[in-house]
């Protein structure tokens, strides 16, 4: 598991021994964004909303195909980090899809700058979803320009 930011973390795939630490720590939600089905012998999405909620942590399923990331996405992820308080864990089969989806969400409302640190520090690369966050960028300051 990798703590990004104080309420933000990202893993693999979870079993009971990880969920049991997420709820030690605190976390409060918990999102998957693997498509059911990706390898043999994985837990569907319904399978782990059930081990997930026995542990009293809100589940929540965003299927995305690795490097296809659609604004609708990118906005349902951010819809459940700008929840309040809570302390949001997300996972795929590597978290790089997780921490992919972190980034670009933020840049809707961080500096890359920002962004870029905080995964530096975790040590979660983002260098393939560069791209789309630089032009996340540009439009923010386009439309800020012209408001």
């Amino acid at each position: 598991m990798k703590k990004v930011s104080s309420n933000f973390s990202i893993s693999g795939p979870i079993d009971d021994e990880a969920l049991e630490a997420l709820k030690a720590q605190g976390v409060t939600k918990i999102v998957n964004v693997r498509l059911d089905d990706e390898e043999p012998g994985q837990e569907n999405s319904e399978q782990l909303a059930i081990k997930v909620r026995s542990h009293g942590i809100e589940y929540v399923h965003i299927p995305v195909k690795a490097n296809s990331y659609s604004q609708k996405d990118i906005a349902a992820f951010f819809k459940q980090l700008a929840t309040g308080d809570d302390k949001v864990h997300a996972f795929c089969r590597t978290g790089n899809r997780a921490i992919h989806l972190w980034a670009l969400a933020n840049s809707h409302s961080e500096t890359l700058k920002y962004i870029e640190n905080q995964c530096e520090k975790s040590n979660c690369n983002i260098s393939s979803v560069k791209e789309l966050m630089q032009d996340i960028e540009r439009e923010k300051v386009w439309l800020g320009a012209n408001i």
